[in-house]
């Protein structure tokens, strides 16, 4: 494993990590006919300052009626050391227009949690007592994996929907060693030493009573948090990210 300090959650190593996005499938609904472009995700903190989650995903789509389009997601945000607190922000720009901003700040409490929204409007949204925010739902995801557990289930908040948390199931596949030659996204052994487990984790609205997830992501997860062979299935629309850059960032001292 990437040698950590206490500052670090677990064995979490701070990266820097870039991702070629492509449509792998489109079907029912979807007016999408092509996607291509970019996500880069940056994470790096410490347990004493609070850890720092940064994306961006810009993408060139094109729809079936021949017509193109950019969209570009900016996604920030903060999580305390303890995982009580949480802020974040959300811009969605397309062919250069803003055209949505969601903020505000969440707090995990001992009789339930509750978000505080600023935009696009003030307004709360509560959460159950037991809510885990995005580094937290990490740290968790790689206890389970580590200590040989099949399924790991959460309700998570991490921003991206204004009405509700999410119930998250995970299910984790066996673990691998040493990085499969298309994970390696430059000449190097970034990830070959590194242990890795497959996982797919269901998003599912806990207001649905249709038992079906809204969207579910898989990917390759190691052992420092770098994920590759990322594959979103959004239902009608399934995009992969492929790792194409990856740089470990120093590590922080409390």
């Amino acid at each position: 494993m990437i040698p950590t300090q206490n500052a670090v959650a677990g064995n979490l190593a701070p990266h820097r990590a870039v991702y070629s996005m492509k449509m792998l499938g489109s079907e029912g609904g979807s007016d999408i006919a092509s996607v291509s472009g970019r996500l880069v995700l940056e994470w790096q903190g410490s347990s004493c300052d609070g850890f720092i989650t940064t994306q961006r995903i810009v993408n060139r789509m094109g729809s079936k009626q021949g017509n193109d389009f950019v969209s570009d997601f900016r996604v920030t945000s903060w999580e305390s050391g303890d995982g009580d607190e949480f802020t974040f922000s959300m811009t969605h720009i397309m062919n250069g227009t803003p055209v949505e901003e969601i903020e505000g700040s969440a707090e995990r409490l001992d009789d339930g949690g509750q978000v505080r929204l600023s935009k696009p409007e003030n307004r709360d949204i509560p959460l159950p007592s037991a809510i885990v925010f995005p580094t937290e739902q990490i740290k968790a995801l790689m206890a389970s994996a580590e200590a040989g557990k099949k399924v790991h289930t959460a309700p998570v908040f991490d921003g991206s929907d204004m009405e509700h948390h999410f119930d998250t199931t995970t299910i984790i596949g066996k673990a691998g060693s040493g990085a499969p030659k298309a994970d390696e996204a430059e000449p190097g052994e970034s990830l070959s030493s590194l242990g890795y487990w497959p996982v797919q984790v269901s998003y599912f609205d806990p207001n649905d009573v249709t038992g079906l997830p809204d969207y579910e992501v898989s990917f390759r997860f190691y052992e420092n948090g770098v994920s590759t062979g990322l594959i979103m299935d959004y239902g009608d629309l399934t995009i992969g990210a492929d790792l194409v850059a990856l740089d470990m960032l120093p590590q922080p001292e409390c």
